[in-house]
């Protein structure tokens, strides 16, 4: 891999690890709204899988001589800050419901179109395993959603 590609997978993989920072700060919103126990359990278990993938990432960018960024960046403050002015979740469903959205919509679908194309194979393969992780806990929250009585 010549520099100027070297420099191009650092920069994509930078950008998908602001993108895992900000599901682990989404974790953390949720965690902080759960009032069950099995729930913030659940919430607490995917935000442990989430750093596990994002070491994975910042190691990667590491292997390759770059340095890993370590939080959201401006874009994510902006989206963090503006949640602020969003009415929290109330209930088990609405907070699952959130957690399912944010993984399914930004963690997956998002970030894999967002690195498409522009890693070396390494890379991909990291990537690629950091989201069928994703797809597992989105599976498992569509499954606790279903188990949850219908208002």
């Amino acid at each position: 891999m010549d520099e100027k590609q070297r420099q191009r997978v650092i920069r994509e993989l930078n950008r998908f690890l602001r993108g895992r920072y900000m599901g682990i700060h989404q974790y953390e919103y949720l965690i902080s709204h759960a009032k069950e126990p099995k729930v913030r359990e659940l919430l607490q278990e995917f935000q442990q899988h989430a750093k596990l993938g994002a070491q994975k990432i910042a190691k990667r960018i590491q292997d390759l001589g770059g340095q890993a960024v370590d939080g959201v960046g401006v874009m994510g403050e902006l989206r963090e800050w503006m949640q602020t002015f969003r009415e929290p979740p109330q209930n088990s469903r609405d907070i699952l419901h959130d957690a399912l959205l944010g993984e399914n919509k930004y963690g997956i679908h998002f970030s894999h179109r967002m690195v498409a194309g522009d890693l070396d194979e390494e890379s991909k393969r990291i990537v690629d395993t950091v989201l069928e992780e994703d797809q597992k806990r989105v599976d498992q929250l569509k499954k606790q959603l279903q188990l949850l009585p219908t208002p």
